[in-house]
């Protein structure tokens, strides 16, 4: 009974820490979050369309990455948006069109606007 009692107030509890650990990110991190899952996007689209080496693309995360110095669990889950959003766009394209094009050209504007956004109002 006292075993039951314990899991069952730790999975109430679960939420409440997890809640708890999402308030101790930098106010910054859905910003972040958001210009990984682009980054990924781009480092397929990118050379898809205007012929870019990918390789740059992931140099662009390393950077993020290393620039943020974040701890084991928020690398992953940065990591997973730009694995996510790389493996979505393509497995959707197979070559360059008209939509690819255009996702291509959104998702550069975003990512720069999110860059001077993180630049400007988070600066360490």
């Amino acid at each position: 009974m006292a075993l039951l009692l314990t899991l069952a107030c730790s999975l109430c509890l679960t939420p409440v820490l997890a809640k708890a650990a999402e308030n101790n990110l930098p106010p910054y991190e859905q910003s972040l979050r958001r210009l990984s899952a682009v980054v990924g996007a781009l480092m397929f689209l990118d050379p898809l369309c205007n012929g870019s080496d990918p390789k740059d693309w992931y140099l662009q995360m390393a950077a993020l990455l290393e620039a943020e110095n974040a701890d084991d669990t928020r690398t992953r889950q940065l990591k997973d948006r730009f694995n996510k959003s790389y493996l979505t766009y393509s497995s959707t394209y197979k070559s360059c069109n008209a939509q690819a094009k255009m996702i291509t050209r959104l998702y550069h504007e975003e990512g720069q606007s999110l860059l001077t956004t993180l630049k400007l109002k988070h600066a360490r």
